[in-house]
């Protein structure tokens, strides 16, 4: 059927908070990202296309492992640059709302890249249904997210 883009997301995202709700397990927050800001953010931070899928599962090792032992293994293991992955750094760092979508829309190297654009203008929709939806003291927008996109 037609529907607007990420309003299905939204829903699913409203169910799963509902459920977690009736759990009763204590404060949560529930992290989105954008597989289009990923790829958008590497690009942008100067890692060839053919070496985002194995940055993006180093990256996704950041909730079990230090900042410094994931730049190692991207320069070391998947042939990315110090320099881009310090730029990569500096991004996977931030989490919060919709101001750090905006924040990022005015980012000089991010606004370049068509991919990371994509990306941002999704979250920034999803939060804004989420927002209406009353999710927005559950849900983060983080971009060291990268586990299933």
């Amino acid at each position: 059927g037609q529907y607007d883009p990420m309003v299905p997301d939204s829903e699913c995202l409203k169910v799963v908070i509902e459920i977690l709700d009736s759990l009763n397990i204590g404060k949560y927050v529930i992290k989105v990202n954008h597989r289009r800001l990923l790829d958008g953010m590497f690009e942008a931070c100067g890692v060839s296309a053919d070496k985002f899928r194995s940055t993006c599962s180093t990256i996704d090792k950041l909730d079990k492992s230090t900042w410094e032992e994931v730049r190692t293994e991207m320069i070391q293991e998947k042939g990315v640059t110090p320099e881009a992955a310090d730029r990569i750094g500096e991004y996977v760092r931030l989490n919060g709302g919709i101001e750090l979508t905006d924040k990022l829309l005015q980012e000089e190297k991010l606004s370049k890249s068509k991919a990371a654009v994509e990306g941002l203008e999704g979250i920034k929709l999803l939060l804004r249904y989420c927002e209406l939806l009353g999710l927005k003291d559950k849900i983060v927008f983080d971009l060291s997210l990268a586990r299933g996109l």
